[in-house]
């Protein structure tokens, strides 16, 4: 092998290289030559810091102000604003009566813009600040910043956000827990936008409305549609609650105790009288959007319940139970309440002269009570729900207004007064059937012991007072047998365990029956009758059952009467020992209601001579006793009538 020489010529390169002189090298003298570790610092001084923060200034666990708070919640991180929401509302609980005083405008439109973040770890924070807010604060105090709510949640059930628009359920869920005025006067500005939270409108120029989907979602539509509809009752029922106390509300005013009349306790708009004033107009304005949209509801509701009703069976046989699962029971329940309470709404209102009933007998609306009517009655086809406890129940958000009865009954009764009402209204094809199905679930309630509970019982004593009390003549133009229902509703009242509130109310509805000549004249009815005067022989009766016995001795109520006087020594012994239960603010003492037990022995007739010198001595010995000057004007009436009549 040979070699090319390339060492040679790389040693001649290397020799050829210019070559640098090397210097020697100088050290440091000594003492120099080390490193020092010392340094000199600027101090830099934030003059805010060093001041001295006031002993009465509202300070958080990390002394942060509101006003720091406050700036905060408008942090880019969202960890910051969660923290200072979670401080505010610390703070809250702590000062709030300072904070109220004194910074509660800059509070709530902070706390109130959080109802749109974005992180739902911030929307948690808010709800519980906002919660605190609302138990602490008076509601006249909350009344100037309605609107900063009211604009935030309406944004929250609009947002393009899935997330957003289901905790905006969370935030309504703290104005119908606490009631502070917000539901009831900004209703009709945000029930629309509520309505989309389930639907939207088919086009931009029509009112109709189509399902949506929630897809975007881990809840299912129909779950997600169950809390909507829940919610919905929840607002209709409380817009209805203050509907009854402003007709409630009439001002008393004694010339006795004062000569001034209190105006500032009433509306001025309704005092003057003024229907130009600006406040009318926009009120009766936004009840009038409202109103538009209530004829949408229906269709919607139809397509609903058409999600989750089962199959119906071909061999069905009529009065048999359609069974639901928990879903369907839950969509039955949310739906036919809110039809309920929306026929309470348009007969509350001012509009209940106008066509918005018309919205019931509509197409779609016939289309969907026929097809609830075809299967009715229902119950539910899930026997555990007897072993689920209340708390599995309150927890499962698909019993958010069920009540864990298996037999429906709740829904069924509801079904019953919406298809009387409709027939009280309106001219129906199917009627005659429809009030025979009816006749006959009614009667099973009332027969089978234990089928009709606490919870329900106040729906069913609505329907008798609706059917029986108020428009009997629908069973008589339906040739459906309404005696047979009355004395059905006797062995009701005198047989289940209702509790004496829903008693006194089926007491009341009995005693108006007098005035009905087909039903006064039951047989059982007129041994109810002779029962009452027992009701004096008794420890204890309330003042409201006594006013109920004056009106049927007034009514010359002849069988009532007549008991009266077979039992007047009875009565007359027992009436001195007699306990009085006051329930009525116009009763102040126990003898002006045994001023009115005695009242009713003036309609007393055909007394003998025995019966009425028992009677006048007791009433002498009571008159001297109790001091009662009105008691002897009526006893003076009383004795001329007795003279006569002998």
């Amino acid at each position: 092998m040979g070699k090319n020489h390339r060492h040679k010529k790389n040693l001649k390169a290397d020799k050829g290289k210019v070559k640098l002189k090397q210097s020697k090298t100088k050290f440091l003298p000594k003492g120099l030559n080390e490193t020092k570790a010392t340094f000199k610092i600027k101090p830099i001084v934030l003059a805010e810091q060093l001041r001295e923060r006031s002993s009465d200034l509202l300070l958080s666990r990390r002394k942060l102000n509101i006003k720091d708070l406050c700036s905060r919640i408008k942090h880019f991180n969202y960890n910051v604003r969660c923290a200072a929401c979670e401080e505010l509302t610390d703070m809250y609980k702590q000062f709030y009566e300072d904070i109220i005083r004194e910074h509660l405008c800059e509070v709530i439109e902070n706390v109130s813009n959080l109802m749109q973040d974005m992180e739902r770890k911030v929307r948690t924070a808010a709800v519980k600040a906002i919660n605190v807010i609302l138990e602490l604060t008076p509601s006249e105090k909350l009344e100037p910043f309605f609107e900063y709510f009211s604009v935030n949640m309406r944004c929250a059930m609009t947002n393009i956000d899935q997330s957003i628009q289901e905790d905006s359920l969370k935030f309504l869920d703290c104005f119908l827990v606490k009631d502070c005025g917000l539901i009831s006067k900004t209703s009709n500005k945000f029930l629309p936008d509520f309505f989309t939270l389930i639907s939207r409108l088919r086009t931009d120029n029509t009112l109709g409305r189509t399902l949506t989907l929630n897809l975007g979602s881990k809840m299912t539509s129909v779950t997600w549609r169950i809390k909507v509809l829940s919610r919905l009752n929840a607002v209709l029922d409380l817009i209805l609650k203050k509907n009854e106390q402003k007709d409630e509300g009439i001002i008393d005013c004694s010339a006795d105790s004062s000569n001034t009349f209190p105006i500032y306790k009433d509306s001025f708009f309704k005092v003057l009288d003024n229907p130009n004033l600006d406040g009318i107009e926009n009120n009766v304005a936004s009840e009038n959007v409202f109103d538009t949209h209530l004829s949408t509801l229906l269709p919607v509701f139809y397509d609903i319940w058409m999600e989750v009703v089962p199959d119906k069976k071909v061999n069905r046989l009529q009065y048999e139970n359609t069974y639901l699962n928990d879903e369907a029971s839950a969509i039955l329940w949310s739906v036919i309440n809110t039809m309920y309470l929306l026929w309470k709404y348009i007969e509350t209102t001012k509009s209940a002269d106008s066509d918005l009933k018309n919205i019931f007998v509509s197409a779609d609306a016939t289309k969907f009570l026929n097809h609830l009517l075809a299967n009715f009655p229902y119950c539910q086809s899930d026997r555990n729900l007897l072993t689920k406890t209340k708390m599995e129940l309150k927890s499962n958000t698909l019993f958010l207004g069920v009540s864990g009865d298996p037999n429906c009954v709740r829904e069924n009764i509801m079904i019953c007064y919406m298809c009387f009402v409709l027939n009280v209204n309106f001219t129906r094809n199917t009627s005659k059937k429809e009030l025979e199905r009816v006749a006959v679930y009614v009667n099973k309630c009332l027969l089978t012991q234990k089928y009709v509970d606490q919870s329900n019982v106040q729906y069913v004593i609505e329907f008798i007072k609706l059917s029986l009390l108020e428009n009997c003549h629908v069973w008589r133009k339906s040739k459906v047998n309404a005696r047979e229902l009355l004395e059905n509703v006797l062995v009701f009242y005198n047989n289940a365990a209702i509790g004496e509130k829903n008693k006194m109310r089926l007491f009341k509805i009995f005693a108006g029956l007098l005035d009905n000549a087909f039903l006064s004249n039951s047989s059982q009815y007129h041994v109810w009758l002779s029962s009452l005067p027992e009701l004096l022989c008794k420890p204890q009766i309330s003042d409201l059952t006594v006013e109920t016995l004056l009106e049927l001795a007034r009514k010359n109520c002849v069988p009532f009467l007549n008991a009266v006087k077979s039992n007047l020594s009875k009565i007359l012994c027992n009436l001195n020992s007699l306990k009085i239960i006051l329930t009525k603010k116009s009763y102040k003492d126990e003898s002006i209601v045994k001023r009115e037990i005695a009242f009713i022995f003036f309609y007393l007739k055909g007394l003998t001579g025995v019966e009425i010198n028992t009677l006048m001595s007791f009433l002498i010995n009571y008159i001297s006793k109790q001091d009662c000057f009105i008691l002897e004007e009526h006893l003076l009436s009383y004795h001329t009538n007795c003279l006569m009549m002998v």
